[in-house]
């Protein structure tokens, strides 16, 4: 990264291109001279590299499955990927990492009182802070978790046992089968076992990560992937075009650098970003 005379900083061009060309090699999209030359003389047009990046991330994401549909008044989200996380953002602007073979059921707008959903599997929940309308996830193992805003980790698969891990916040577990509640603040986590709910202090490193190594997102939108983005990193990027928040990205990005995920969705959506100081600015390529 380097600065510039308008006190800019600019991502390393020569990075950028080396990483992106090692990408479409690895996914056999680069033929004949260009196939070997990842540095030197450019001879590929910027409107092509634009292409070429959607086409990469359009081909990363054709091993990614999943179901969107309807059961009576709900919508079913099951994520059948073999490996990797699908990234959704419900209508409230909570933000849901739905792990492999998990499935979540939720109303199209929540109730004027309530956000209400239905997990079965594993999940990352970023919820969008609202105090008149607690959120709440009802599992299979009967199972209620309500918060407020906040984010944790649920595991609720079959074979496993119950748990759920609070990294911000507040959250309140419930057990509807004997009515015990245990509340929970960041770094702590509560599992169900034969005696019950126990709670204790987080121990597994993994706990969260493992929901955001590999972020597939399906047709979302460009705020919806950057807010994603900036919940599991904490480096802010922002949007400098307002106008752009609702284009919309099919994208995998496995263990990227919050500058490889940008860099790679401007060379998509044909934008471009500028650093400054500690944030990454998403905005319209310059004139």
């Amino acid at each position: 990264m380097k600065q510039n005379k308008n006190n800019t900083y600019e991502i390393d061009t020569d990075k950028a291109w080396s990483n992106l060309y090692s990408r479409l090699e690895k996914d056999r999209l680069l033929t004949g001279e260009h196939a070997h030359s990842p540095g030197g003389n450019r001879k590929i047009p910027f409107s092509w590299v634009a292409v070429a990046a959607a086409v990469c991330v359009a081909v990363i994401f054709s091993i990614f499955y999943f179901t969107h549909n309807r059961e009576g008044s709900l919508l079913v989200l099951q994520n059948r990927e073999n490996s990797g996380t699908l990234v959704t953002t419900l209508e409230d602007g909570s933000t849901v990492y739905l792990a492999t073979g998990a499935t979540i059921s939720y109303p199209p707008a929540f109730a004027q009182n309530q956000r209400k959903v239905e997990l079965n599997g594993n999940a990352l929940f970023s919820v969008a802070k609202n105090e008149n309308r607690p959120f709440v996830i009802e599992t299979n193992e009967g199972m209620a978790i309500e918060v407020v805003g906040t984010v944790f980790a649920v595991q609720s698969s079959p074979g496993m046992p119950f748990e759920v891990s609070v990294k911000q916040g507040k959250v309140n577990v419930h057990s509807k089968i004997d009515n015990h509640v245990v509340p929970l603040i960041a770094g702590e986590t509560v599992q169900k076992n034969a005696d019950g709910l126990n709670k204790s202090k987080i121990i597994n490193p993994l706990v969260f990560s493992s929901f955001t190594n590999k972020m597939c997102f399906k047709d979302e939108k460009l705020h919806n992937i950057v807010h994603a983005i900036n919940t599991v990193y904490g480096s802010p990027t922002l949007i400098a075009d307002q106008s752009l928040n609702n284009r919309t990205l099919t994208v995998t990005f496995e263990n990227d650098s919050v500058e490889t995920m940008t860099h790679l969705i401007c060379m998509a959506l044909n934008l471009e970003q500028v650093n400054k100081q500690d944030t990454i600015f998403i905005r319209q390529l310059s004139k």
